[in-house]
């Protein structure tokens, strides 16, 4: 499993910041999360590395227990995403994920804007982060 994979498991499980970052979202996030790492391990039942990583996460989440005991099969493809930003407030996105064709433990994902106040909202973060890294970006012009 690539480590961002690992990682964000890990993240959707035991990170008090991003629960509330996906807000209402969360469970059915967590749960497509678990159903995807169970998948996962099933396709790699000899390896020692996964049943470490599930014991470790039973331990550390009783929720990726739940989860993982329901043996749910979910679809994370093409899904509405809502996050729930500190200082910008409700975010909208469609999700959008595609698995490269010659590399099928690849995955290319994107969020794509709703056409509403989000638009807004990530040009304002990004005319924000351009102003307080000016000279970061002045020094590429030239290039």
């Amino acid at each position: 499993m690539p480590s961002t994979t690992r990682n964000f498991v890990w993240m959707t499980f035991t990170s008090p910041r991003f629960r509330y970052i996906k807000g209402d979202q969360w469970e059915l996030h967590a749960r497509r999360i678990a159903a995807k790492f169970h998948a996962e391990y099933a396709r790699h039942a000899d390896d020692s590395w996964w049943s470490g990583q599930f014991e470790a996460l039973c331990e550390a989440s009783s929720e990726f227990q739940e989860y993982w005991d329901s043996q749910e099969v979910l679809d994370a493809i093409d899904a509405p995403k809502v996050l729930q930003c500190p200082n910008l407030g409700i975010l909208n996105f469609d999700f959008v994920s595609f698995q490269v064709l010659n590399d099928t433990s690849l995955t290319v994902s994107l969020h794509v804007l709703h056409q509403d106040d989000t638009v807004e909202k990530m040009q304002r973060l990004l005319s924000d982060y351009q102003t307080r890294n000016s000279e970061h970006f002045e020094s590429f012009q030239g290039i």
